[in-house]
């Protein structure tokens, strides 16, 4: 016969007050519910503005009232890279993420600037923050189911959509100083996608050593993604579901059997295939 007293059942009413937050945090961030998407999509709204504010200060000095944004921005994301790092589950893994040293450089990139005046070259780290752009994708497939039937042309969207934005925005911060050419960030995404298509008109050209290393980066790098692209909206329509027996992902619309393995597969439509 068992001795002891039994060990007690977790309740969450008397959980201590940091790890009622934790919880609640974490299905902020995590969550699939409307309050989550909501608070997801507002973290994304002020990402979109925050790069926003650093393509159009790349000229400017973190002096005034630049000094003061630049301030709360470095507070707000350090802020929420603590708060990401607190509900984390798993920390080890959560320093081997990319995002989370891309918010790292973002927070350096802001720091440094505003002790040192030399250092205003960093200002290039802040584009580092595109990379959380990909959660916008995501959004999209908990939103928008129509999303996930098409994620491949999505996924595929985003991530050459994502590399001309984030390249564009490097181009516009090494050259904004030194290339008469380069007078605004649209004359870099212009640059940008005629290299990537490889039509290069030859009006804005990059002539110092560094822009024309990245010169050959977009056509290489740019080129695939385009072709990624071009493939997704092309090649036939299938429906993402995995086969039980033989693990095939990609079927017809309208397969009651793997076509590798000849099993029965349960694919969920509407009927209107």
């Amino acid at each position: 016969m068992a001795s002891g007293n039994p060990t007690p059942t977790p309740d969450p009413a008397h959980d201590p007050a940091p790890e009622i937050a934790r919880k609640r945090l974490r299905d902020l961030y995590f969550g699939a519910g409307n309050d989550s998407r909501i608070f997801r999509f507002v973290l994304i709204l002020l990402d979109s503005a925050a790069i926003v504010y650093f393509l159009a200060t790349v000229r400017e000095e973190s002096v005034g009232l630049y000094w003061y944004i630049d301030f709360a921005l470095l507070c707000f994301f350090a802020a929420e890279l603590a708060l990401r790092l607190w509900i984390a589950q798993n920390r080890k893994a959560f320093w081997r993420q990319l995002t989370t040293w891309a918010d790292v450089l973002v927070i350096v990139s802001l720091a440094l600037p505003l002790v040192f005046a030399n250092l205003g070259f960093m200002r290039i780290l802040r584009t580092m923050r595109l990379i959380r752009a990909y959660r916008v994708a995501d959004e999209l497939k908990a939103w928008l189911p129509v999303a996930n039937r098409h994620r491949d042309v999505i996924a595929a969207s985003v991530n050459l959509a994502v590399f001309v934005f984030v390249v564009a925005s490097v181009v516009w911060v090494l050259e904004a100083r030194i290339n008469p050419e380069m007078r605004s960030w649209f004359d870099a995404l212009y640059y940008t996608v005629t290299t990537l298509t490889t039509t290069g008109f030859g009006d804005i050209t990059l002539k110092d050593p560094l822009g024309r290393m990245l010169t050959v980066f977009i056509m290489i790098f740019g080129v695939a993604l385009f072709l990624r692209l071009a493939q997704s909206i092309f090649r036939p329509f299938k429906v993402h579901y995995t086969c039980q027996s033989c693990g095939l992902q990609r079927h017809d619309p309208d397969a009651s059997h793997c076509k590798h393995c000849g099993a029965i597969i349960h694919i969920k439509t509407d009927g209107e295939w």
